[in-house]
């Protein structure tokens, strides 16, 4: 238990209106309060019209826990808790961590908007419906919406979308601990993206053992393959927010393997990228200030004469997949994708770097103008000055892109500049101008990234 976290009291025991103070006693009183709820709720179909969204958990979870917490159906967000935890699922320590809670509405309800879209995953078979849960019980789970009791919630979740789309979910026909194996090996992802699948294949055996179709004509009529709504591709948001667990777990990874290395200072430039990994899972526009430290230390990786043989395989393999989720973030926050509170929305891509120092010029200057309006003097001065350098050459390299992200980075917590069409103009000027004009024309306008390897961390 963790003390002064604004859920608990200064003894780390969860604060509750049944004034109990020992966390064994409160363990037990909770379990039994809630296990009852839980039948309850799932004999009354859940929650009646639920869009498996934001407020739809937050139901669940204070009709769950509200005979023990004054807090239930308060998310993360409302008390402003982050938290991270410890998993030895694959072997070895992995860092479990969550969505910031800053974006915990933001995430569920594009899970819930996704799910809509597949219909509730009505008109599925067997194998299909397992295979489809598992991927969305993996995407609330990341969320992690509540401080405590998001296992229940997300049973109670399923067992109504089950008997939505004509299934009986039945999780006591497993034991907890394999429903728990299988959720963290899908949090930790050991398999790159292009086997996504088999991350969620414990997921989804889990499913299958605790699905069964309902009876009666009704339920057969939602299993109808008529009902079934495919989805052709993930929603902008769905694709920023794995680009983001995919740097955030190989990045912890990748930490461990740094910090491990022998050699003066190596500690410390591991512990700099898992602070570099966090600050960017917070806040993924700093992003532009950790990439080039997230390419130093999975090239760092790939070199080293001790990680080029077959045991060090999955090191190199994780070390790949940092600096491809890297650029691929770096691209989302300051190219095609950037991230607004609401919604993720297309922004123009330019084509040359006389369009883009154009547009730099007159992003900075405005932005630089806000900047001092909000008492950021030396942020502005940083800006102007790399202003006057792309007036003369269209190219944003070394202190010259070091002091635009840190700019940005101070403007990103502004709030009239963190949305402003400003904002996404210069950063859409910027993944322009930090590429070399002669290497941009010799790979047709997109500079060529080669793409190393990293490697595993414990944290």
């Amino acid at each position: 238990m963790v003390a002064g976290d604004r859920f608990s009291d200064e003894k780390g025991v969860r604060i509750n209106r049944l004034g109990i103070t020992d966390p064994q006693q409160l363990a037990q009183a909770e379990t039994d309060s809630s296990l009852l709820r839980l039948q309850r709720l799932n004999v009354q179909g859940g929650i009646p019209g639920g869009r498996y969204d934001h407020a739809h958990l937050k139901q669940v979870h204070q009709k769950l826990f509200e005979g023990v917490y004054q807090w239930a159906g308060e998310t993360r967000a409302d008390r402003e808790f982050q938290g991270h935890k410890p998993t030895y699922v694959t072997g070895f320590k992995e860092t479990m961590t969550y969505a910031p809670y800053k974006e915990i509405e933001l995430r569920l309800n594009a899970i819930g908007e996704q799910l809509g879209k597949e219909n509730n995953l009505k008109g599925l078979s067997e194998e299909k419906f397992a295979e489809r849960a598992a991927y969305y019980l993996d995407q609330y789970n990341h969320t992690h919406a509540f401080r405590d009791g998001n296992g229940r919630t997300l049973q109670a979740t399923f067992v109504q979308l089950g008997k939505e789309a004509g299934y009986q979910v039945d999780f006591a026909r497993i034991d907890p601990a394999t429903l728990n194996r299988a959720r963290d090996l899908a949090m930790v992802r050991p398999h790159e993206p292009q086997e996504a699948e088999k991350n969620l294949q414990a997921l989804k055996a889990m499913f299958e053992q605790v699905i069964s179709p309902a009876p009666g004509v009704e339920a057969e009529k939602l299993r109808d393959p008529s009902q079934a709504r495919p989805l052709a591709a993930l929603s902008p948001q769905m694709q920023a927010m794995d680009a983001r667990r995919e740097l955030e777990v190989t990045g912890y990874r990748v930490m461990d393997i740094v910090a491990n290395m022998p050699g003066a200072g190596n500690y410390e430039k591991g512990v700099e990228v898992g602070k570099g990994v966090e600050a960017t899972n917070l806040d993924p526009g700093a992003i532009q200030t950790h990439l080039r430290q997230f390419q130093q230390a999975a090239e760092k990786i790939i070199k080293h004469p001790a990680l080029q043989g077959p045991d060090a395989r999955q090191d190199q393999t994780d070390a790949r997949r940092f600096l491809a989720a890297a650029e691929q973030v770096s691209e989302m926050t300051i190219g095609k994708f950037v991230v607004n509170e609401n919604q993720y929305r297309s922004v123009p891509v330019l084509k040359t770097h006389e369009e883009a120092q154009a547009m730099f010029k007159v992003a900075a200057m405005q932005i630089a103008q806000k900047l001092r309006e909000n008492n950021q003097e030396f942020a502005a001065a940083r800006l102007e000055e790399v202003t006057k350098h792309v007036d003369r050459t269209p190219y944003l390299g070394g202190l010259n892109r070091e002091n635009v992200g840190k700019a940005v980075e101070v403007a990103n917590k502004i709030s009239e500049l963190g949305d402003s069409r400003l904002l996404v103009e210069l950063k859409d000027a910027v993944s322009i101008l930090e590429k070399s004009p002669l290497h941009a024309e010799r790979t047709g306008g997109r500079a060529a990234v080669s793409r190393p390897r990293s490697e595993g961390f414990e944290r």
